[in-house]
């Protein structure tokens, strides 16, 4: 007489494979009708996922569309406008479409009306978020927003912007010209070992032979002398 382990080992092989199949479909048939709620709720919520992501898409490519559009309309009024008008006109732009790449470039002009009309305040305040932004004007902002910094009375605050500039860009042309910005304050401050800092970082990204490696080594020269001239004027005083 076989044993109970051999009857149910054979029952256990014995099972046919498409009848197993079958099995698992009813049980899993089951388990959707006891589950209907669940899966009805997982599928609605999918759904509306995946149409707020499509409205989202479809609503800033229509923001993109509608500011670029409307900010080709606007340099043309600009053509035309008086200064009051024209810094109306721009920060109502900037107000419509925040976070554009058009927006960014409303506020830099806002920033230059405003640096060149004497406000360096109020360049600052609209040329720090562009400065600050992901937008490809954030290197020129940045050099502007420096400008407006020592045009407001702030020369190391100014300093600090221009050496932060030269550290985010890759562009030996950019580093020189924001370094040498620098620089120069710190020649205006009496800083001229700080200025000799900065011009040999510029001799860095120049090219051997070139006339602007010659200009800045004349700098350095310069630099340096007034360094080597610091102790025997201070000895004297």
């Amino acid at each position: 007489m076989a044993s109970p382990s051999a009857v149910r080992e054979r029952s256990r092989t014995s099972v046919d494979p498409d009848d197993a199949v079958s099995l698992r479909a009813a049980e899993l048939a089951d388990w959707a009708r006891r589950n209907a709620r669940l899966i009805l709720g997982l599928a609605v919520a999918a759904l509306l996922a995946a149409g707020a992501f499509l409205y989202y898409q479809f609503d800033q490519n229509s923001r993109a569309e509608r500011a670029s559009s409307e900010f080709l309309g606007l340099q043309a009024r600009l053509q035309t406008a008086d200064s009051t008008a024209a810094t109306r006109e721009l920060e109502a732009f900037a107000r419509k479409f925040p976070g554009s790449v058009e927006a960014a470039e409303a506020r830099l002009q806002l920033g230059m009306n405003h640096l060149r009309a004497g406000q360096p305040k109020k360049a600052i305040a609209e040329l720090r978020p562009v400065a600050e932004g992901g937008t490809p004007m954030a290197f020129q902002a940045t050099s502007l927003l420096a400008a407006a910094q020592a045009a407001d009375g702030q020369r190391d605050q100014a300093i600090r912007t221009y050496v932060d500039a030269a550290e985010d860009t890759d562009l030996a042309y950019q580093k020189q010209e924001v370094l040498q910005q620098a620089a120069v304050l710190r020649e205006g401050a009496g800083d001229w070992k700080g200025a000799l800092e900065l011009y040999r970082q510029i001799l860095e990204t120049t090219e051997e032979g070139s006339m602007e490696r010659g200009i800045v080594e004349l700098r350095i020269a310069e630099a340096e002398a007034h360094v080597a001239a610091a102790p025997a004027a201070a000895a004297k005083q």
